[in-house]
């Protein structure tokens, strides 16, 4: 079966704002809550007007669905977060600082702040070592020398394996 491809299209209709990219937070962290942990209602919590938070309609306890993750304390909305990583996710080659900056229209330090925090986040999801089958091309790198002839074009290259993309789904 194959899986169908999220769309920027599909992206903005999905995350049109910053309320509906919280909402997406507070319901991935919070999945499995059934009540407020301090009063032990059931779970019936809104959204506080100008912060980044929700807060129980009976006790009043707030709920911030961004501590501990790379958005908090951050000013950059969190459409913007939500798109540079859609970027990341979506590019076969990476996405550059440059590339966000133009992208997100955000300032370099900003862009470059932001991809240093993707890059970080993807990287503690991707730890695992490749195992099974692994099937793997060969490449040499390095060229002849000077005056060689073409039938001894590997002498003095280095042999360097790596995975074959159609037998690899670690990325």
């Amino acid at each position: 079966m194959k899986k169908e491809k999220f769309t920027v299209k599909q992206f903005h209709e999905k995350f049109p704002d910053d309320d509906a990219c919280l909402q997406d937070v507070l319901e991935k962290r919070y999945i499995g809550v059934k009540e407020c942990p301090e009063c032990g209602r059931h779970f019936n919590f809104y959204k506080v007007k100008a912060r980044k938070c929700y807060a129980c309609a009976f006790c009043g306890y707030q709920l911030h669905p961004l501590a501990d993750t790379i958005f908090h304390k951050s000013s950059t909305s969190l459409k913007n977060w939500f798109f540079a990583i859609f970027l990341f996710s979506a590019s076969k080659n990476g996405v550059s600082a440059k590339e966000l900056e133009r992208q997100l229209g955000v300032t370099y330090k900003t862009a470059w702040r932001m991809a240093k925090q993707i890059r970080i986040l993807f990287k503690e999801f991707h730890t695992e070592q490749l195992n099974g089958t692994v099937e793997i091309d060969e490449t040499f790198i390095g060229g002849k020398e000077k005056y060689k002839h073409a039938d001894k074009k590997t002498e003095g290259t280095q042999i360097i394996c790596r995975p074959s993309k159609s037998s690899y789904n670690g990325f």
